[in-house]
């Protein structure tokens, strides 16, 4: 039971508690997409009152990561085509940011970045899947915010919700994790030297490969059912890993 400490002050810090932990639920993979919530089932788990589990649920859905169905509420659920075409936006955006970055980043953030990246290397071996997600999103965010470009991080944060509750699946297979967490040190050592253009190609690939490994889990999930719009979006991410191709 995830239960929300009491606090005098009321609503607005209830509410975001409730939100926070909520998220965390789905993004961890608690409440995986499709499943159906019920916000009394929630108010009891978390033991606080109806009214902030109802206002975080409608800011779940105003982000994206629930939604309305005529059976009720349930965690959105994306199709294969669009964590396949999120992914590809992410690695065209992703790639211009450190690029940037290599411009910009300081020593201080050289060093922030490799003590993510250490503790990154301590949660893979205790398999802390949790920690790994969480790592991760903070890695890419310090890069964002070094790039500089406020309305590149916004496009980035409008995309989340589609990638939120199955981003954990690319962290899952052993093999494909080690090599994710390798290319991270990798990254920080372009960045390091201020190599803008290996950079850019890496963190392009990087992120295709990881959109690649979700839309094929994503895929199977779904037995296969496809319209044909995933595998030309899975095309799509195949032409952003310049690396493959060498």
């Amino acid at each position: 039971m995830q239960k929300i400490p009491s606090r005098a002050d009321a609503a607005p810090t209830r509410y975001e508690q409730a939100y926070e932990t909520i998220r965390e639920m789905i993004v961890s993979g608690r409440l995986r997409g499709g499943d159906m919530i019920s916000e009394v089932k929630l108010a009891e788990e978390l033991e606080i009152s109806r009214t902030p589990v109802r206002e975080a649920v409608k800011r779940l859905v105003a982000n994206g990561l629930v939604e309305s169905t005529p059976r009720g509420l349930r965690v959105f659920r994306p199709k294969p085509q669009d964590v396949a075409e999120v992914y590809f936006l992410r690695a065209a955006i992703e790639g211009a940011m450190i690029r940037a970055a290599c411009g910009r980043i300081s020593p201080d953030e050289i060093s922030a970045l490799r003590k993510i990246h250490t503790r990154t290397l301590e949660a893979n071996g205790r398999d802390d899947i949790a920690s790994l997600v969480a790592l991760n999103g903070e890695f890419h965010s310090v890069i964002a915010a070094v790039a500089g470009s406020v309305r590149a991080e916004n496009t980035l944060m409008a995309l989340d919700p589609l990638v939120a509750t199955y981003r954990r699946l690319s962290l899952l297979a052993p093999g494909h994790r080690a090599a994710s967490i390798d290319e991270h040190g990798r990254l920080i050592d372009l960045l390091d030297a201020r190599d803008g253009e290996k950079a850019e190609a890496l963190m392009r690939a990087h992120i295709a490969r990881a959109g690649r490994r979700i839309t094929d889990a994503v895929l199977q999930i779904d037995q296969g059912q496809d319209d044909g719009e995933a595998l030309r979006q899975l095309a799509n991410l195949n032409g952003l890993d310049t690396e493959q191709a060498r």
